[in-house]
């Protein structure tokens, strides 16, 4: 399966988003396509590579372009299309305003030249209309082509809302030359000029929007250096980023942004990686360590190993992460996507019956009746309807981006708006992860060789208890003991043999399940316990052996995390494998009332089914294998950074840093992303409601007169529509979710 996000030109509206989709999915191998109006971007999942020719193609027959090239060649194909959308509302400006003086200066007492003069009234009103509709040609090029393919868009409407007023106008010029110098009276030039001068400052800040909404992307991209140095048969090269290639060692100064993921082979520093993380504090660098591309060296020079260069490094997967996840549909957005597919041509429908009422029904003229048209027309533009909800997602998950926290998709960072439940794995979740053995209780014989025992039944295993207590033995510079006949126990322990004995390491399960009676250890068990150390029992030859107790500390972050959760209405949850007395005390360190104890793996999917069936929305938070079947069955998944790869596969939400205060922010960013998309909905199709009657002709049935000008004004408000829409998207920018600002202003 092949999924991938196409950028597309053309698109204006939600309409237009629902003929890509229309097109796209009836290509041969395509399994679903998701057209987004707010980025012009069309995500396409396929099984045969061969079904990219075709996809083009529907996209192309469409009418519509397909634009190709990385994210930088995108960012700046927008900010080409922000220039050339400028440089025609310059010009649609330069000569609607002074048409609108000229036309209708004589109605406020202002004396224009040849007013007198129907002939030269009416042809210097159509000249200057002329130049105006060159300046929106797209609408029409485009407009006329959805109506012939009977598909028709947001710029069909524009099309002929204007369409309609200019050719009304050179029919009323044609009569003037004729010798009917009173249908100068009836001119609607200016009407035709303006909606397309109105329609195209919305446009154009439609555009500065997009460019906006993408700065998280840009953000990224801007921080990959443009050069690199090398060291080639001993001397240092400075070359263009692209020529960089894996294996190539590269050195970097102090203040220097590191060209590539790789490896420090010489040196020390200190290395800036907030724009992964989030993180502000430098991260210490030494021999060994791993650096990513685009992050930014500190005071020391670094010399590194090229391990990974573009396309292949942590930057671009997050960059394709982030641009995934805006390419993708939240729930909600079906509401926009059902009222788009019908709503252009009901308003046509609607535009026309409204006309021919009044002409036939009510008795207007031909003039009043088309300014009905016209009106109708203009004022139902669905670009608010199609940039409600796409722009809010492109902004939450850019604000998220920015946070260290990366959505995978629309769809989960809707749910994580929902979330009243988080379940949280204890080691390396609440706690560091890193636990270093405190404790060795041997009641009769040496704790060396006790320690040597568990380190040999441990050695190939991955927990963190398990590395502990390699850690332990292995700073007396021996080496592991040899181990055979290697039995697992999920959840429970190990058994193996060690110098001819047989040993068993692990919890009270284990030894219960083998008959070893380990009541006499119990009493130090328990006080080991009560202080939040998780502790393992040693046998030997059937016998109990003695203890081993592992710490590990409650993150800082844990307390204030779990306290934010509780304020957003999100009960927390803590499910695991360690003992009763162990979690208890690390629950109530962390502030978490329901603490669950012994679980195994199967526990915790078991545990995140029971409350879904009690019709809770749950977020599951881990960070090892054993949390990847519960990542994966919870509404939202979340892995932190820190994690194995399996557990981030699985998960729905990566938290690119180990601070437990990104779980409540993830919820908050979802809750206002949300929270934005309705006030969206809201405002675009209020502004429809309430201004449809009023251009159909409302104002005339309630004795108010004709509106003569509506069609000026029905494009204002359907440009303001698409601004009000835009700058409350906008304002996602500046949200800052109130877990973290908590957290810096205590710092």
């Amino acid at each position: 399966m092949v999924k991938e996000t196409i950028r597309v030109g053309g698109m204006s509206c939600a309409a237009c988003a629902v003929k890509i989709e229309e097109g796209v999915n009836k290509v041969d191998g395509v399994t679903e396509a998701v057209a987004n109006y707010g980025n012009n971007t069309v995500t396409v999942s396929y099984t045969e590579p061969s079904a990219r020719d075709g996809i083009v193609r529907a996209i192309r027959k469409a009418g519509y372009t397909v634009i190709e090239g990385d994210a930088k060649a995108i960012a700046e194909a927008d900010l080409r299309e922000a220039a050339y959308k400028k440089s025609n509302l310059i010009l649609a400006l330069a000569f609607s305003i002074p048409l609108s003086i000229y036309a209708m200066g004589p109605m406020f007492g202002l004396d224009v030249p040849f007013r007198d003069d129907a002939e030269i009234y009416s042809a210097v009103q159509l000249v200057l209309c002329a130049v105006v509709l060159f300046a929106g040609r797209r609408f029409f090029t485009r407009g006329i082509s959805g109506l012939v393919s009977l598909s028709p868009n947001m710029d069909s409407l524009i099309c002929l809302g204007s369409g309609v007023g200019f050719l009304y106008g050179v029919y009323c010029t044609a009569a003037v030359f004729g010798g009917d110098t009173g249908m100068a009276e009836h001119l609607t030039f200016d009407s035709a000029a303006m909606i397309i001068a109105f329609v195209s400052v919305g446009k154009y800040l439609e555009a500065l929007g997009k460019v906006r909404t993408n700065d998280a992307v840009s953000g990224l991209m801007d921080m990959e250096p443009q050069e690199a140095s090398v060291i080639r048969d001993g001397k240092e090269v400075r070359i263009p980023i692209e020529e960089l290639n894996e294996g190539d060692t590269v050195l970097v100064r102090p203040g220097e942004g590191i060209p590539a993921d790789g490896t420090v082979l010489e040196g020390s520093s200190r290395v800036d990686e907030s724009m992964l993380t989030g993180e502000s504090a430098p991260v210490a660098k030494k021999e060994g360590d791993t650096v990513y591309g685009a992050t930014v060296n500190g005071e020391g020079s670094l010399r590194i190993r090229a391990e990974h260069v573009g396309k292949d490094s942590v930057l671009y997967q997050i960059i394709g992460m982030i641009e995934g996840a805006q390419g993708t549909k939240a729930p909600i957005a079906r509401i926009a996507d059902r009222a788009a597919a019908v709503f252009v041509p009901a308003v046509i429908a609607a535009a026309v019956a409204a006309c021919l009422i009044w002409l036939i029904a009510g008795g207007r003229s031909v003039s009043f009746s088309l300014t009905v048209l016209i009106s109708v027309l203009v004022i139902s533009c669905p670009c608010a309807l199609g940039l409600a909800t796409p722009l809010a997602i492109i902004m939450g998950t850019g604000k998220a981006a920015k946070h260290g926290i990366l959505f995978k998709s629309a769809a989960v960072l809707e749910a994580a708006g929902r979330v009243d439940t988080v379940i949280l794995d204890k080691t390396g979740t609440i706690t560091e992860g890193r636990p270093e053995v405190t404790d060795i209780y041997v009641p009769d014989g040496d704790w060396e060789t006790l320690l040597a025992y568990a380190a040999a039944a441990e050695q190939d295993s991955e927990h963190p208890i398990a590395k502990a207590i390699r850690r332990r033995f292995e700073t007396g510079g021996r080496p592991v003991p040899a181990y055979g006949d290697f039995e697992s126990r999920t959840g429970s322990g190990v058994i193996c043999s060690v110098g001819g004995r047989r040993i068993a390491v692990g919890n009270a399960a284990l030894m219960e399940d083998l008959g070893i009676d380990v009541s006499g250890l119990k009493g130090r068990y328990a006080e080991l316990s009560a202080e939040a150390k998780t502790c393992v029992y040693v046998s030997a030859e059937g016998g109990p052996a003695g203890i081993i107790a592992v710490a590990d500390p409650v993150k800082e972050s844990s307390a204030s995390a779990v306290a934010s959760m509780i304020t957003l209405g999100a009960v927390p949850i803590m499910i695991t494998g360690d003992n009763r007395d162990t979690a208890l005390a690390v629950g109530k360190m962390a502030g978490i009332e329901d603490v669950r104890y012994g679980a195994m793996p199967k526990d915790k999917i078991d545990a995140v089914k029971e409350l879904q069936v009690r019709q809770k929305t749950v977020a599951m938070v881990g960070d090892g294998i054993n949390d990847a079947p519960a990542l994966t069955q919870a509404n939202v998944g979340m892995a932190v950074g820190s994690g194995t790869d399996i557990a981030i596969g699985a998960a729905d939400v990566v938290l690119m840093n180990t601070d437990l205060r990104n779980v409540p922010a993830a919820l908050e960013i979802g809750r206002e992303t949300v929270r934005n998309i309705r006030q969206n909905l809201f405002l675009a199709f209020v502004y429809n409601a309430i201004c449809i009657p009023i251009a159909a002709g409302l104002p005339y049935v309630l004795g108010m007169g004709e509106f003569t000008h509506m069609p000026m004004l029905a494009a204002a408000a359907m440009a303001c529509s698409s601004l009000s829409v835009t700058a409350n998207a906008l304002r996602l920018g500046r949200f800052r979710p109130k877990s973290v600002a908590d957290a810096k202003a205590a710092v």
